[in-house]
């Protein structure tokens, strides 16, 4: 479930001109939308007392941002 939006994230960075036309300057901004995606449904998720899908979803959407940054070589 964490891996969803830091996947589709990726797939419109590479396979679209989205990136490009709207964020030329900040190249890591989709990647940044699709972890506060994920850390806004950490919040409710939390709330409704499934503590350890939550710690999964922070720990899989901490993973796939510290991957795509050194894989990527994006400039943080």
């Amino acid at each position: 479930m964490g891996s969803v939006f830091p996947v589709l994230a990726y797939l419109l960075t590479t396979y679209t001109e989205l990136q490009k036309t709207f964020f030329e300057q900040k190249p890591i901004t989709i990647y940044v939308l699709a972890a506060v995606v994920n850390l806004i449904a950490v919040r409710f998720i939390y709330r409704s007392g499934r503590e350890n899908t939550a710690k999964g979803i922070v720990l899989v959407t901490f993973l796939a941002m510290v991957l795509m940054v050194f894989v990527l070589r994006i400039k943080v």
